[in-house]
């Protein structure tokens, strides 16, 4: 996992550096990843570093954890009397078994060396048709993204610290942790974009039937 104190120091610069980092996708994998009516929804903000997510969507309940103050401190500026902002480490996500609607994840999956164990605390903490949406850089199998990936992004970007996947590795975690892979598509050959659903009792049921 990337150390906190990292995120202290580049918190004034994060948004401006999170633009350059998604080149141009910004503001349509926004779009993308809160295109549905979450008006009622309990959400949770996962790594919400200043609020890509938590300050935009519009939902019943929104929770944003992240490890780093000054990224919280800049968060907390948009205020929201329904937003709540939790320290805390996503290994150990300090919330109870069905919580939550949706859980989105933004540009933060590659900093975690064990994102599985993460995927299974999400699997428990959503609610039964609940789903879980991410963004993230990705393993390519094209030899020369492969080679732009694991040279100046791991280096240069990322300071040797990052944990990428391809598109097969992502569907084996998600499936081993219990979900459903509804959407698994690559954005401009860097990044991938994943919505994965907890089965209901009634998929489970479905599942069983065409057995």
């Amino acid at each position: 996992m990337v150390e906190p104190r990292f995120f202290e120091t580049i918190a004034p610069f994060y948004d401006f550096l999170t633009r350059l980092f998604m080149m141009g996708t910004y503001d349509s994998v926004r779009r993308r990843m809160l295109n549905e009516d979450t008006s009622r929804f309990s959400i949770l903000d996962l790594c919400s570093g200043t609020g890509y997510i938590c300050n935009t969507i519009e939902a019943e309940r929104i929770v944003g954890l992240d490890m780093s103050e000054s990224m919280l401190a800049r968060n907390a500026r948009v205020k929201r009397p329904n937003k709540t902002l939790v320290k805390g480490n996503a290994y150990n996500m300090p919330f109870e078994a069905t919580e939550f609607d949706r859980i989105y994840c933004s540009s933060a999956s590659h900093e975690f060396k064990l994102f599985s164990k993460i995927l299974k605390k999400c699997h428990q903490i959503l609610k039964p048709g609940g789903s879980f949406v991410l963004f993230d850089i990705y393993q390519p199998k094209n030899p020369v993204l492969s080679a732009i990936m694991n040279t100046f992004v791991r280096r240069v970007v990322e300071r040797n610290i990052m944990w990428v996947h391809t598109k097969e590795e992502w569907r084996q975690m998600l499936t081993e942790a219990g979900f459903i892979v509804e959407e698994l598509d690559t954005i401009r050959g860097f990044y991938i974009y994943i919505r994965a659903r907890k089965p209901r009792v009634e998929d489970t049921a479905e599942s069983g039937n065409t057995a």
